[in-house]
């Protein structure tokens, strides 16, 4: 059985890292280790990482003084010894058949395929509030660079001789997992397992959920990718929509109602959906029509999440 290798940073969260460490030891596949790299943590992540010492499937490493995620997965991956390594957040969960399922569709699939992905679900306590169902395989450059679509991040297992293309890129203080991704399907294909097989951990300082998060990362793959994406005109188009709603969606919440008409109007000139339309709308028609259309979304996601459970 090959060796699978978790590399997990980790980073003031000594509520969370133990659970997404026995997440990983609880794999029903055996041969398996957890890389952990803290950086530079100011709570009691350190003494709960002492409860391993004696485990000879879990090393830990301490960086002296904060790095940032992209610098911490670089580190541990350079230090996992598996032929297969596997992202894993330590807020997040894995089913325990995780592992075995994405070794077994490796194993069907060809060479060509550097990445296997799972499905998964975000949790707020015990209520659904999110399902990702995986949907891309095979060829997805230079697609991907327009649209990442491979969460959660933690379901990711890659050959690990796909870090000879690089790890990932420490100027990105997030969206490191896009990055990534764009750069391996260069010379990857990407296979996934149609599964919730991993949890993620709903909470206030999840970085993926603050307000500009979707306009700050739009920006980074602008920056880094231009010369690619002037290449393909459909990619071109779809980032420039994606940003403008993204102003859009941030102008709203703010309450800057023309900001927010102005930038939806821009989204639906290069491409029309119903995300932009509803910013104008609710950009026209004020907060108060914004709140009760929030109230009535709650309310599908919890009849969602309940058909889910």
């Amino acid at each position: 059985m090959p060796l699978v290798s978790a590399i997990l940073p980790t980073y003031n969260r000594a509520e969370y890292v133990a659970g997404a460490i026995d997440t990983v030891l609880a794999q029903t596949h055996d041969d398996i280790e957890v890389v952990v790299v803290d950086d530079g943590s100011t709570d009691d992540t350190e003494e709960r990482l002492a409860a391993y010492a004696d485990d000879g499937r879990v090393r830990v490493r301490y960086n002296e003084e904060n790095r940032g995620i992209s610098a911490s997965m670089n580190r541990a991956a350079a230090l996992a010894d598996g032929e297969f390594v596997c992202v894993l957040n330590d807020d997040d969960r894995w089913h325990e058949e995780k592992v075995e399922r994405q070794l077994a569709a490796f194993e069907r699939a060809g060479e060509e395929v550097g990445i296997v992905y799972t499905g998964g679900v975000v949790k707020q306590g015990d209520r659904v509030v999110r399902v990702y169902r995986p949907e891309r395989r095979g060829d997805i450059y230079p697609d991907v660079i327009a649209r990442f679509g491979l969460h959660p991040h933690s379901s990711h297992m890659l050959r690990a001789e796909c870090f000879g293309l690089g790890g990932f890129d420490p100027d990105f203080p997030r969206g490191v997992d896009w990055d990534h991704c764009i750069r391996l399907a260069r010379d990857y294909e990407f296979e996934y397992v149609d599964e919730r097989l991993v949890e993620r951990i709903f909470h206030t300082d999840n970085i993926s959920q603050e307000l500009t998060h979707g306009v700050e990362v739009n920006g980074m793959i602008w920056e880094k990718y231009h010369d690619e994406i002037e290449r393909y005109p459909d990619i071109e188009r779809r980032l420039r929509e994606k940003q403008c709603r993204a102003h859009a969606r941030v102008a709203l919440e703010r309450g800057q109602r023309r900001r927010a008409f102005a930038y939806a109007r821009r989204a639906m000139g290069y491409e029309r959906s119903a995300e932009s339309a509803f910013i104008m709308l609710f950009a026209l028609l004020g907060q108060r029509t914004l709140a009760i259309a929030r109230r009535a979304r709650d309310a599908a996601m919890n009849w969602r999440a309940s058909l889910v459970e």
